[in-house]
C-alpha cells in the first residue's frame, strides 16, 4: 500500500513539473521563462500585418456605395437611399411624401435607423403603419438587389 501511495505521489509531482510554463527557468530575471523568445508578439504582429481576420482593417477594401430603391407604400411610392460598405448597411434614408402624417411618417422616421442598426431588413415594422413599413423594407431590399421598383 505504501508503494502505491509513493507511486501516486511521484506521478503527481511529475505531472506538476510537466505542466509548468517556465520551461525549468528558475532564475528570477523577469523573463518569465520565455528566454527572450517573443513568439506571441511576433504572431500578433504577423496577424496585424496581414490585414486579415479579426484584427483587420477591411475598410480600405470595400468602397462605400449609395444605392436607391423604391416600393409602393400606403399613400404612394416610398423611395430609399441606402449607403453600404461591402456587405454592411451604413445608413438608410426613406422618403414617402404621400404617406399618412403621424402613421406612415412614423415608419419613415423610425425604420431606416433600425435597418442600418440591424444590418438587415428583417426587423419589426411600425404598428399601425404596416403597408409603409413593408414598403420601406421592400425598397431597401430592391436597392440591395439592384432593382429600383417593387413588382407589387
Amino acid at each position: 500500500m505504501k508503494k502505491l501511495a509513493l507511486i501516486v505521489c511521484a506521478l503527481m509531482l511529475l505531472s506538476m513539473v510537466a505542466c509548468t510554463t517556465d520551461n525549468g527557468n528558475l532564475n528570477n530575471d523577469g523573463n518569465n521563462g520565455n528566454n527572450g523568445n517573443n513568439v506571441g508578439d511576433e504572431i500578433g504582429d504577423a496577424i496585424d500585418g496581414n490585414n486579415t481576420g479579426a484584427n483587420a482593417n477591411n475598410g480600405d477594401r470595400a468602397d462605400e456605395q449609395t444605392l436607391k430603391g423604391s416600393a409602393q407604400g400606403y399613400g404612394g411610392e416610398v423611395t430609399v437611399t441606402v449607403k453600404v460598405k461591402g456587405d454592411d448597411i451604413i445608413s438608410v434614408e426613406a422618403v414617402g411624401a404621400d404617406e399618412t402624417e403621424g402613421v406612415g411618417s412614423k415608419a419613415i422616421d423610425e425604420l431606416p435607423d433600425k435597418i442600418a442598426e440591424a444590418d438587415s431588413t428583417d426587423i419589426d415594422g411600425v404598428s399601425g403603419a404596416t403597408k409603409t413599413s413593408d414598403a420601406i423594407k421592400q425598397a431597401v431590399d430592391n436597392a440591395l438587389k439592384g432593382n429600383t421598383q417593387s413588382k407589387d
